[in-house]
């Protein structure tokens, strides 16, 4: 019986503390995101994206959709407080958002969640994040669905450079199974330090997809 609650002595005093380290490293994280955003984001930019998958729906638009005379590319157009937007440049205004479903091919970088703090701060708020730990030199967080709530086994893990504050990998979990990695990549523009490359492992399926960024405009 004493055995017992000791056991039980020993797994509140751990919780405890993994409760109140974690919460106050959860902190400290969302302010050096905050700070380094600030730093390495500008206020606004668009950048535009290649990809296969792009290139391959871009030739298939019919010519009475098209302006300009000018070949029509995906821009991701981001602004601070607001996130992003998936547009097609080079077509009529009604059809701009033609591709805005591949926003959740975005989403699942987690790279807007750095460069615009109040998305993160809002699923912090809401009780969706929690911090795991460290691996190597990455800190680790793990995420919940906002739509979906908590679950035991289906979240997100977060990796984060504690030197620049980005989320260099996300790995997607469904039922325990893990079903999509994203692997993002950086590069300095100027003086800021943006996305370059993002690569989607669907492990699932064994198939994976690139999305470049090339022809950042500051505004």
């Amino acid at each position: 019986m004493k055995l017992f609650k000791l056991i039980v002595v020993i797994v509140v005093v751990v919780g405890l503390f993994v409760l109140l380290y974690g919460g106050d490293r959860l902190s400290e994280i969302y302010k050096s995101v905050e700070k380094y955003a600030s730093i390495n984001t500008p206020d606004t930019y668009s950048v535009t994206v290649e990809n296969r998958r792009f290139s391959e729906a871009l030739s298939e638009l019919p010519e009475d959709v098209l302006i300009g005379g000018a070949r029509p590319s995906v821009l991701i157009k981001f602004k601070k407080g607001e996130g992003f937007k998936v547009v097609i440049s080079g077509v009529k205004e009604e059809y701009a958002g033609l591709f805005s479903m591949y926003e959740d091919y975005f989403r699942f970088s987690g790279i807007s969640k750095m460069q615009n703090p109040p998305e993160l701060k809002e699923i912090i708020d809401k009780g969706l994040v929690e911090y795991v730990g460290r691996e190597g030199k990455f800190e680790i967080l793990k995420a919940w669905d906002p739509e979906k709530g908590k679950s035991e086994n289906s979240y997100a893990l977060f990796y984060i450079d504690p030197e620049k504050w980005v989320i260099v990998k996300a790995r997607y979990f469904l039922e325990g199974a893990e079903y999509v990695q994203a692997i993002n990549s950086y590069k300095k523009i100027g003086k800021y330090y943006l996305p370059d490359k993002i690569v989607l492992k669907y492990l699932g399926e064994g198939t994976e997809e690139t999305f470049e960024f090339k022809n950042y405009v500051f505004k």
